[in-house]
């Protein structure tokens, strides 16, 4: 498989990383908006192909696929583009700015015969299979916190007074689209779509979330989310069930999961023999395990998308966790910033 990249940044640094660690696939081209960056980074990465034209880039019969790494409000018309020419698509998250983008992405995608899929890494990683996997060991859950708060330096240049994309409302800029994705991604990849949720969040004067904050509300169970650019996360994500509890770092590189079983609220001697047996069983449960994932996490999307590209139906379960994200990201735009109560 022959592969393509639109943009040149840090993220198309480490995708081209992972697909040297793939087999089967071989990158062959790059655009980039101008002649001199499509060149130096073509130079870097001995990219024989260089592009400045998308039509050019859409049109051309040396690759079969593309990885598409542009600001979030290019993703929707370079991606159906390059799929009504008959290419494979990776998009990096966000896929769409809303549902509705997406939508009109996944019928081109039909229409075309050919596979779309987010890039969207922690759904990939045996993180999200580990957790999984112990869900039932802490009982019934009833409470989960995701949280991603990172400070970004672009945020010290808008203090500066210049706007950096990241900051920008036409280029789909924000806080929810580029980290509360991890947070809304990984709420729907366990438990599907909530009963209800409702946020808020802090503008910019650019017209963008710098920070939110949403509460989803599931059958017997509520869903917390946390997710800024100009704060920086100081505790863990955490699930908790009546027996006990998972924590775990970083939603968008999940390495170590803590298991904490639940510490008995009684007198241990009033315990029956099997009580005892079996509260003394939960709490020598208490462990970290390593998910043991590859240093680079993007090969594990990197061959997920492969494979799709075999067997297309494949690509049907992701498609669904993208499109439900963003209709629960499109109502947490509606309800943000919240109205006030009083005057």
């Amino acid at each position: 498989m022959k592969i393509a990249v639109i943009g040149t940044g840090l993220i198309t640094e480490k995708f081209i990383d992972a697909v040297r660690e793939c087999i089967g696939v071989e990158l062959v081209a790059v655009y980039s908006r101008t002649k001199e960056n499509a060149a130096n980074f073509g130079d870097r990465f001995n990219i024989p192909l260089r592009f400045t034209d998308l039509g050019e880039l859409a049109r051309c019969s040396s690759f079969d696929a593309v990885y598409i790494a542009s600001p979030n409000s290019c993703h929707f018309k370079q991606s159906v583009l390059m799929m009504q020419n008959g290419k494979h698509v990776l998009c990096e998250k966000p896929v769409a700015v809303n549902a509705n983008e997406f939508s009109i992405m996944l019928q081109v995608a039909s229409d075309s015969g050919v596979v779309l899929l987010e890039a969207s890494k922690h759904l990939f990683s045996p993180g999200l299979d580990l957790i999984k996997e112990l869900l039932p060991e802490i009982g019934p859950v009833r409470r989960a916190a995701f949280e991603f708060n990172r400070y970004s330096s672009q945020y010290d240049l808008l203090k500066q007074g210049e706007i950096p994309n990241i900051f920008t409302k036409e280029l789909a800029g924000g806080a929810l689209l580029d980290l509360g994705v991890y947070c809304v991604q990984l709420m729907v990849a366990l438990w599907n779509k909530p009963r209800s949720i409702v946020g808020s969040s802090y503008m910019l004067s650019t017209g963008v979330d710098a920070l939110g904050s949403a509460i989803a509300a599931y059958d017997g169970f509520v869903v917390e989310l946390s997710y800024s650019k100009i704060v920086e996360s100081v505790t863990p994500s955490i699930i908790q069930g009546e027996y006990g509890s998972l924590v775990f770092d970083n939603l968008s590189r999940i390495e170590k999961i803590n298991v904490l079983p639940r510490k008995s609220n009684f007198a241990f001697d009033n315990l029956s023999g099997s009580e005892k047996r079996d509260t003394a069983s939960r709490e020598e449960g208490r462990r970290q395990i390593d998910c043991a994932a590859a240093g680079n996490q993007m090969v594990y999307e990197t061959n997920a998308f492969l494979e799709m590209i075999k067997e297309p139906e494949k690509a049907k379960a992701y498609n669904k966790i993208s499109m439900t994200s963003l209709e629960i990201m499109d109502l947490l735009r509606l309800c943000s910033p919240a109205p006030a109560l009083w005057t």
